[in-house]
C-alpha cells in the first residue's frame, strides 16, 4: 500500500473554484497585454455547461474585437481559457498550455 503525502491529498482534491469575472488579455507578437477596450469577461455558470455554450459567449461579447489569440485570466493569476477570434467567430479554443501541458481550467467546468 502506498502512502500519500499532504500536498498529494490536497492537489488530488481541489476542485476550480467559479468566478464570474475573469480578465482579457490579447496575445501579441512579442508580449501578452490587458485588452483595454473589454477588460473584464463576465460569466454565468450556465455558460460553462457545454463547449458550445462557452463559445456562444464569448462570441455574443467578443464579435466586435480584432482577429487575433486572447485568453481569459482567473483573479489568482490562472489562465481560464484561451481562444482564437477570426470575424467574429471562435475558431479554435485550446485544450491544454503550450508551455506547461496541461489543460486549462475551463475544460474542468463542461460536462463529460
Amino acid at each position: 500500500m502506498r502512502a500519500f503525502t499532504v500536498t498529494e491529498m490536497a492537489v488530488a482534491q481541489t476542485k476550480p473554484v467559479f468566478e464570474s469575472r475573469l480578465s482579457v488579455f490579447r496575445v501579441r507578437v512579442n508580449f501578452v497585454a490587458p485588452y483595454r477596450k473589454c477588460r473584464f469577461f463576465y460569466l454565468d455558470k450556465g455558460h460553462l455547461k457545454s463547449k458550445t455554450s462557452f463559445m456562444h459567449q464569448i462570441e455574443n461579447i467578443g464579435s466586435s474585437w480584432p482577429n487575433g489569440t486572447y485568453f481569459l485570466k482567473m483573479s489568482s493569476g490562472v489562465v481560464f481559457a484561451r481562444f482564437d477570434i477570426y470575424d467574429g467567430k471562435v475558431k479554435v479554443l485550446y485544450k491544454d498550455s503550450p508551455t506547461t501541458g496541461k489543460p486549462y481550467v475551463v475544460w474542468l467546468f463542461f460536462k463529460k
